[in-house]
């Protein structure tokens, strides 16, 4: 089954013609070289606003040359649950069809059926991925993905992603990039207190480090077990390097709301 996306012409342009000059144009100007890295984190949401910090997250794995990525993202608001599949074989973007790699979602199902499971109807609800897909299929082409939702997930459940993550995909050369924000909407000067937190979070986190102290974060944004698991996959090795950070901020539930997003690539130390 192959999924049609569902927020073109909303988030990004449906015409492929038009898409690519912009990616192209976005990717052109990213003042980023590319590095080793092979974990990144880049912010999901419309193109008008996340396309730079999004081309630069990129940017930095480019030169992986990957054989596929795992794409993880935090779920709609309202589905919480560990760590969800797609049932789709593959995206219909405005390039054409990007594979899922069908035999890794299977094999992370059998592996570990109590952490990993399946909803396609998360996944259609849920623009965190979509959004990132047609960036992903322009640079590394029919790349197969690995798209997993990753829920409010216990330190264990997120550990034991990890472990089941990198046993299913020893031997592969893949690499890990994280679609999440860094704030959810609050007030500006709130979402700015809480992304700092999360960024000297990541920086100051050596591995598994980062399970313990992240139960004392108040307030968490939606993408933080995203963000965990992110960093879990980089090691205790890498260390992340802030490319770039954002802020948009609109009208919110009669008050002004802010997000804060940012680029960041695990750099090898």
């Amino acid at each position: 089954m192959i999924r049609a996306m569902v927020a073109d012409n909303i988030y990004y342009p449906a015409d492929g013609d038009t898409l690519r000059s912009l990616l192209q144009r976005a990717f052109h100007d990213a003042a980023v070289p590319a590095t080793d890295a092979s974990v990144a984190v880049a912010p999901y949401g419309a193109y008008s606003l996340t396309l730079p910090y999004l081309a630069a997250s990129l940017r930095a794995v480019s030169e992986a040359e990957p054989e596929c990525v795992l794409l993880l993202a935090p779920p709609n608001a309202s589905d919480r649950r560990l760590m969800l599949l797609p049932e789709s074989d593959g995206f219909a973007t405005p390039f054409g069809t990007l594979p899922v790699a069908s035999d890794i979602t299977a094999a992370l199902r059998e592996t570990a059926p109590d952490v990993f499971l399946v909803d396609e109807i998360a996944h259609l609800q849920d623009h965190s991925i979509e959004t990132t897909l047609p960036a992903l299929h322009y640079l590394f082409g029919p790349v197969p993905v690995v798209p997993v939702l990753v829920g409010d997930s216990p330190p264990a459940a997120l550990a034991r992603a990890r472990d089941t993550v990198e046993s299913v995909l020893s031997g592969r050369r893949w690499i890990t990039v994280a679609a999440a924000n860094l704030s959810g909407f609050v007030s500006p000067d709130e979402a700015d207190a809480r992304a700092r937190k999360l960024i000297r979070l990541l920086m100051t986190s050596r591995g598994e480090s980062i399970l313990e102290r992240a139960q004392t974060v108040e307030s968490p944004p939606r993408s933080m077990a995203t963000l965990i698991l992110a960093h879990l996959l980089a090691g205790a090795a890498a260390r992340p390097e802030v490319l770039g950070r954002g802020t948009f901020e609109t009208e919110y539930e009669g008050d002004v709301g802010s997000v804060v997003f940012a680029s960041i690539a695990y750099l090898p130390m």
